[in-house]
This record gives C-alpha cells, structure tokens and sequence, in this order.
C-alpha cells in the first residue's frame, strides 16, 4: 500500500515538472513522503498520505521562491496572485513563477473538486485563504530580510506560527476525515482554536531550536 502511494506521488511529481525545471528548490518528495507516512501511518489512509505529500512537496518549493530565488518585486506579484487566485493574472509573473502557481493552482482546484464531489462542501476558499495566509506570512518575512528589520519576540511568533506551514498542513488533513462541515471550515478559517495556533508555535519553536546553531554559524 505504502509503495502504491509513493508511485502515485512519484507520477504526480513527474507530471508536475516543476522538479526538473525550477532547479533552485530542494527537491525532496521522498522526504515529504516519509514524513507522510510517519503521521498517518495506516494502511486505509492512503488518500491522506498523497496529499500530505504533494501539499509538502509545494510548500518547500514555495518556500524556496520566497528565501532563495525571487526577487522583493517578483514576490509581491506572486503574493498578490496567490490571494487573487486568478489564473488570468500570471502574465505579470515571470516564467519560473507560472509554473509554480500553475502547480499550486491546479493541484488546490483538483484537491477542493474531490471534497466537493465526495462530501458536497465547497472548501475552495477555505483552501486559497490558507494559501495565501502562507504566502504572506512568507513576504513579510523576506521583507523583513531584505531591509535588515530584526522583529521583536512577539512579532515574530505571531508571523511565525503560521509560516511554519503547520495551519495549511492541518487544513488540508482536515478535509481528508470525510467529517468536512461549514461551521468546522468558518471556525479553521479563523484561527479561533487554540489548538491550531499553539501546536503551530510548538513545531515552529521545535524547528527554530533545530536550525539555530546552523543559522549562526551561517552568519
């Protein structure tokens, strides 16, 4: 089951071709696809590993556009398409980023067909909202970088906690428990439980303690 799922991840991936062609950002599906496998773990629940893995698998590419490749102009373009979730508007984007919001726009609009067809919610604007809640939490950040502004603590965690990823993550692990309501997505979309926003600040502090030895030594 578990190599059925990593084909279907691989052939995906493939398909997408952003692996081969934005060179600049990590490629990691096996790892996305292991760490899949370590949060949901049981066999039956393939489907939930698929995407997980494709969800992280964009994330890390995205990531990479906002802190390795893009420049401050080419990312408030991308950001501002994100929250529009406009097709017609990639023409302002430069190559590397079409493909890239192609990829990201196909693959939501594919993911918010399934729930719509399977349990009759409509889950696309739940869906952009937490993408573009992502991509702007990832432009502050590099605006941030690029004009030397160090955050205070409390800046910064209230940025942090949602550019980890872990709220997209959740969202999209939520709508895989075929118990999708419109008053569960209303109460997601406003970040009122305050088990999304603390276990989000655990795993970003958890990856901060990580990456922070590296980081200095970086500097």
């Amino acid at each position: 089951m578990h190599q059925e799922d990593l084909r279907y991840a691989s052939l995906w991936w493939k398909d997408l071709g952003i692996g081969e062609r934005l060179t600049f950002a990590r490629d990691r599906l096996m790892e996305n696809f292991l760490w899949s496998v370590g949060i949901i773990g049981a066999p039956q629940f393939g489907r939930g590993r698929r995407i997980q893995t494709k969800v992280n698998a964009l994330i890390t590419y995205i990531d990479d556009v906002y802190d390795v490749y893009g420049t401050m102009d080419e990312l408030e373009l991308f950001t501002d398409v994100v929250e529009r979730w406009d097709i017609n508007a990639i023409q302002k984007l430069p190559n590397y980023m079409k493909l890239c919001f192609h990829a990201l726009h196909n693959s939501i609009n594919d993911m918010a067909f399934h729930t719509l067809k399977e349990q009759g919610i409509d889950v696309l604007p739940f869906l952009k909202n937490l993408w573009a809640n992502l991509c702007k939490s990832y432009m502050l950040e590099a605006r941030w970088f690029y004009i030397g502004y160090k955050p205070n603590l409390q800046e910064y965690i209230e940025n942090a906690w949602i550019s980890i990823s872990a709220p997209v993550l959740i969202g999209h692990a939520y709508l895989e428990t075929n118990h999708v309501t419109k008053e569960g997505l209303k109460t997601f979309e406003a970040y009122h439980p305050n088990i999304i926003r603390w276990s989000s600040t655990v795993l970003r502090l958890a990856n901060d303690l990580a990456t922070s030895s590296y980081e200095i030594k970086k500097r």
